[in-house]
């Protein structure tokens, strides 16, 4: 009766492991999919290089004449995503442009 107890509860913590477990790889799994977004200014666009108010300097990765007419302090919303860059996968920001309602792909200069 002692061993058929035992195998119980430690099929039961077995159970509570892998439930626990699953739990915490639900969260992490959801967390990169809601991105981390900024919503920031545009100081300059020099070809295909975008600098924000921020400070910060993105390379574009689309066609470079997608942001052409890009006007400085357009109010742009920049989110942190992971993908396919050069046939590799990295992080990328998609920056989107709420005054033209346009987006691109970059990466991140500085």
């Amino acid at each position: 009766m002692l061993q058929f107890l035992e195998r119980m509860v430690a099929g039961s913590r077995r159970q509570f492991s892998r439930f626990l477990l699953s739990i915490i790889l639900l969260f992490l799994m959801s967390t990169p999919a809601e991105s981390a977004c900024v919503d920031d200014a545009l100081a300059r666009v020099h070809r295909d290089t975008l600098l924000m108010d921020s400070t910060a300097v993105y390379r574009v990765l689309d066609d470079p004449w997608a942001v052409v007419f890009w006007l400085p302090l357009s109010k742009v919303t920049i989110c942190d995503q992971v993908g396919n860059v050069d046939d590799e996968i990295a992080i990328y920001y998609e920056i989107r442009n709420q005054d033209k309602n346009q987006m691109v792909r970059a990466v991140r200069e500085r």
